[in-house]
């Protein structure tokens, strides 16, 4: 390989594609602190959320521009590239500013690298890779680390399992415009690449904190928000709720809802609870369905009073 073509990582062996692979186990992704993201918006989310950039990588048939790279002397395994590519495969691409601007930051921090498309498949989630794989720092999301708005609006979400619906939670929080998130119970992963997509990115865009079940109860108490719990055995139906002031709207697990769960608040209070009215013969709703028509319903009721 000539110094006028730009290095491109092939093989499986090599410990930049190895370590990638591991990153898509949420256990690996923890430990290292590290999180990957596939697609242009995806990335761009990321970015604009302050995340920082450690690692873009591009597919072989993908860059355009490929001559102008670093020629230093570091390894020939992670040479960064400071060249300007763009997805040639993707019609629009070239005009898509998303692309731009994620080219630039990476470019900025010197951090674009070119992989064999064979390695995009293996690094990339899903059969159809989306043009670009990028690595970030995973963000620290400490309760303390919380800065909301008088008044605030939070969800919190008790216990949630499926990636997928995780993700369209977030993207039903963002349009309902939540001020914060807040996970608790465990098993809940929004690095998971379902829940990344299937929340069109607004995962890395909304505020996000996570604690056990007692750490969130007690951070609500001391900061004076008043918690509701979604429950499908409330009395308390929808309409008929108050949600001014601070509230954290809590909804539960796909399977088991919030069950015993979240009866009492971080002061020992009882927790007042909220029921959609069911009027077919199903008795319960998807998690995101519930958790939006929710939030749109504290949302108009906030607006009036």
């Amino acid at each position: 390989m000539s110094d006028s073509e730009p290095l491109v990582l092939r093989s499986p062996a090599n410990p930049t594609v190895r370590r990638l692979i591991r990153l898509r186990d949420n256990r690996t992704r923890r430990r290292e602190k590290r999180l990957l993201v596939d697609g242009w918006r995806e990335t761009l989310q990321a970015i604009d959320a302050g995340l920082e950039l450690v690692g873009l990588y591009l597919p072989e048939s993908s860059p355009t521009d490929p001559k102008d790279h670093d020629s230093g002397d570091r390894s020939r395994h992670d040479r960064d590239l400071s060249a300007t590519p763009l997805p040639a495969n993707q019609e629009t691409a070239n005009h898509d500013p998303r692309v731009r601007i994620v080219i630039e930051k990476a470019k900025t921090s010197q951090t674009i690298r070119v992989v064999s498309d064979t390695i995009m498949a293996r690094i990339a989630y899903g059969e159809s890779p989306r043009g670009v794989v990028s690595e970030f720092v995973q963000p620290d999301h400490s309760l303390d680390d919380l800065t909301l708005p008088a008044n605030a609006l939070l969800l919190v979400l008790d216990s949630l399992e499926k990636p997928g619906n995780i993700g369209a939670v977030f993207r039903c929080a963002d349009a309902a415009g939540v001020d914060a998130v807040i996970l608790s119970g465990g098993g809940s992963d929004i690095y998971n690449p379902n829940a990344i997509r299937s929340s069109l990115g607004t995962v890395f865009q909304i505020p996000t904190a996570v604690g056990s079940e007692s750490e969130v109860a007690r951070y609500l108490s001391d900061h004076k928000i008043r918690p509701l719990a979604a429950r499908v055995e409330s009395s308390n139906e929808l309409w008929a709720t108050d949600f001014s002031g601070s509230i954290a709207v809590i909804v539960g697990n796909e399977a088991q809802g919030l069950g015993s769960r979240w009866q009492r608040d971080g002061d020992g209070n009882t927790i007042a609870g909220v029921r959609i009215p069911m009027f077919g013969k199903v008795d319960s709703l998807n998690v995101s369905v519930s958790a939006a028509v929710v939030l749109f319903e504290a949302r108009r009721h906030r607006a009036r009073s």
